[in-house]
């Protein structure tokens, strides 16, 4: 059993996006998503410390929930990079950066897309001190240096190194202690084209492409630590619940829908601290209340911002307040939601999204 799930895990590896953190590649045109962030973005900023001068934050943030931070304690100059996946907690309007620091730091989203550090509790901190990272002109990563754990895969001169918390797999650098770490991983693999757990010290810097022009964020190994044959990465799959998570409208009324460039990502977000509701297709914003008990779901729509909306979201948007009106009860596969009417016809879907 252990043995075909790692052989799927391979195949995969094989198939993943080469793409990462620092890539030279053109960076997408920023998106907003319903956490009011635009992605991909970097934001920087000098925080208040116990002692000293303070501590520069500079953080990437990538829509698909990577985040890198490095912390500069400016009076020892001494720098610590992390590395993880980021979500989202929607009625904090928190961002919550899980890369193995304990606790987990935090930031409340504010209306201008910058971010405010909140305390160990996750909540605000009262002072006139600056604790805001404000989002900088140009989307520029560094080039982290820390330990990694995730799965290594060698196979046909090539390597690749999947990161267990955010899940990014990024092409291994035929250098540093790269001979060391491809001899150990064929002792240790139980089979060819089997991915091992591997823990690493290393740095994700820019290398040329193994295929085609340019440069690509590549795995540079400073340190083999240890493998751990048999085992893998453990990350359980979120289970989303219809509140406080942010779910991005896939379809209405039977049509595809996508964020158009420049604007808020369609999303549905039904309140936990209280039966409110906000909505969007990227134009106006719909308010309101909402009943929900068992499966069914009716929704008390209020008053919507006033903007003119080109086409296609002018019609879009109308079919989305009909939706809300139509809705009488729902339905969550996995991370899929579905709005369905009395009759049980599905009005829309809507996939969670910057789930832990």
């Amino acid at each position: 059993m252990m043995l075909r799930c790692l052989v799927a895990c391979a195949i995969a590896l094989s198939l993943a996006d080469a793409r990462g953190a620092g890539a030279s590649t053109p960076a997408p045109e920023p998106r907003m998503g319903a956490h009011g962030l635009m992605l991909p973005g970097t934001l920087a900023g000098d925080l208040p410390a116990a002692t000293g001068p303070g501590i520069r934050h500079e953080l990437d943030l990538w829509p698909d929930q990577l985040f890198q931070l490095r912390r500069t304690w400016l009076s020892a100059r001494r720098s610590e990079d992390m590395l993880g996946r980021w979500h989202l907690d929607p009625d904090r309007r928190a961002i919550i950066l899980e890369g193995g620091a304990s606790p987990a730091p935090q930031f409340e989203v504010l209306g201008n897309g910058n971010l405010r550090l909140l305390d160990h509790q996750g909540q605000r901190i009262e002072s006139q001190l600056p604790y805001t990272l404000e989002r900088q002109d140009r989307f520029v990563p560094f080039e982290p240096r820390l330990a990694l754990r995730g799965m290594f895969l060698y196979f046909a001169d090539a390597a690749r190194f999947t990161e267990c918390r955010s899940g990014r797999s990024w092409p291994v650098a035929m250098e540093g202690a790269f001979l060391g770490l491809q001899r150990a991983y064929l002792e240790a693999r139980p089979a060819p084209q089997v991915p091992v757990l591997a823990e690493i010290e290393a740095t994700i810097a820019q290398r040329p492409r193994m295929e085609g022009g340019g440069t690509e964020a590549a795995v540079i190994v400073e340190r083999l630590v240890r493998l751990v044959p048999g085992e893998a990465c453990d990350r359980p799959a979120a289970r989303p619940g219809l509140r406080n998570t942010a779910w991005r409208i896939a379809s209405l009324g039977g049509a595809a829908i996508g964020a158009d460039q420049g604007r808020r990502e369609p999303y549905l977000l039904l309140s936990g601290a209280a039966p409110r509701f906000s909505a969007t297709v990227g134009c106006n914003q719909m308010i309101g209340g909402f009943e929900t008990s068992g499966d069914t779901l009716r929704f008390r729509p209020g008053p919507s911002t006033m903007m003119a909306c080109p086409p296609p979201l002018d019609a879009q948007e109308r079919t989305l307040a009909a939706t809300l009106t139509d809705t009488a009860s729902y339905r969550i596969d996995g991370t899929r939601l579905t709005l369905l009417d009395a009759d049980g016809r599905a009005l829309s879907t809507l996939e969670a999204a910057y789930l832990p």
